[in-house]
């Protein structure tokens, strides 16, 4: 008699929660009603192929939340069709400008900005991607500075498909207010994307310095501090991919060694040298800096890049015409640069762009 096989069971980590849990093989679907605002069951099992699958990649299933410790939240339904998702989250002390970055980042991933990676994108969950699009990307291409992150925020910012030699991958992104990453509250919510991540952008602010005409790195300290110890509590995430972003780098944009990397395409190939001669002349001015703080999660992971970035271009002033009220805007547009910089390194050390290049970024 021939034992039946029968299909695997996979086991998915929900970035949200951080619990694990079976993903469910049902042929039932949760699809959201726009005009109710709610999430509703849709039977796919008798649908055509086609139909299956279209109803399958604009719905979600629930998480179970096994540990019963969060609200109710949603994945993507075909979020478990893939290997391995990979979970990205910012951190950076209170306005160190980690949503500027991310929104300039999504935007320019999504514009196909990865294509010299052999890296095509697309979003995985529609209707998330519209949210984050109209609500940051819109305004940020109109010009208009985005405000902080609000505080208690426990779901992803985008979920992206990447598609590349290296498989089809998910790319979740996740944002939370700094003042979230202070807290020691071991209740706080906000924090629990830190022990699904498994890559990490930490987000450094240039600012201006009490010194007339210069320009220094403000310490992010305890921001980064409790985030490395967090981390480093789950075993094995010594071994994270991990990227120090240096933002608002403009300010400093004639400044070498600022000069030299701000300008530099980010869409030219992967080369582990210049990713490498771009990480020590950061971690030098870092250093130089005084900024010992914004060099801890270089010292704890043993995989790390160092990026000048600018997500904008330039500094926001307020606006100072009717319509707009006492909101602050950019000028003279907003012109990112070197922003995707930080996100190919951590595609290169997670895989998702293969190859031995990709093995040598981030290491010493």
């Amino acid at each position: 008699m021939t034992a039946t096989l029968q299909p695997a069971i996979r086991i998915v980590r929900c970035p949200v929660c951080a619990d694990e849990f079976p993903w469910p093989a049902g042929g039932t679907v949760l699809v959201f009603d726009e005009g109710t605002a709610m999430y509703k069951p849709l039977d796919v099992s008798r649908l055509s192929a086609a139909k299956r699958e279209g109803a399958r990649r604009g719905g979600y299933i629930q998480c179970p939340n096994p540990a019963g410790d969060m609200a109710p939240h949603y994945l993507p339904a075909t979020y478990a069709d893939y290997a391995d998702p990979l979970v990205v989250g910012l951190v950076g002390a209170p306005m160190a400008g980690k949503t500027h970055l991310l929104t300039a980042m999504i935007r320019e991933a999504y514009e196909q900005g990865l294509a010299g990676y052999g890296i095509s994108t697309s979003a995985l969950d529609f209707r998330r991607h519209r949210n984050f699009h109209q609500q940051f990307v819109k305004p940020f291409e109109q010009g208009a500075a985005l405000a902080g992150t609000s505080t208690g925020i426990t779901e992803a910012a985008d979920i992206l498909l990447v598609r590349g030699q290296g498989g089809d991958r998910p790319v979740t992104f996740f944002d939370v207010a700094g003042e979230d990453l202070q807290s020691t509250d071991t209740l706080n919510r906000s924090t629990r994307f830190l022990l699904s991540a498994n890559a990490v952008i930490f987000v450094h602010a240039l600012e201006d310095s009490a010194d007339a005409g210069a320009t220094g790195a403000v310490n992010p300290g305890w921001s980064f501090e409790l985030a490395v110890e967090r981390l480093l509590g789950v075993p094995g995430n010594a071994d994270l991919p991990v990227a120090i972003a240096v933002t608002k780098a403009d300010r400093m944009r004639y400044v070498p060694p600022v000069d030299r990397w701000l300008r530099r395409d980010a869409g030219s190939g992967l080369d582990p040298e210049r990713i490498h001669a771009e990480s020590r002349d950061v971690y030098a001015f870092l250093h130089r800096q005084g900024a010992v703080g914004s060099l801890r999660p270089f010292e704890a992971f043993r995989r790390c890049t160092l990026h000048f970035v600018s997500a904008s271009g330039g500094d926001a002033s307020p606006a100072g015409s009717p319509g707009h009220g006492g909101e602050q805007r950019f000028a003279r547009g907003f012109r990112p640069a070197h922003v995707l910089a930080p996100l190919v390194a951590i595609l290169a050390m997670s895989g998702v762009i293969p190859g031995p290049d990709a093995g040598k970024v981030g290491l010493p």
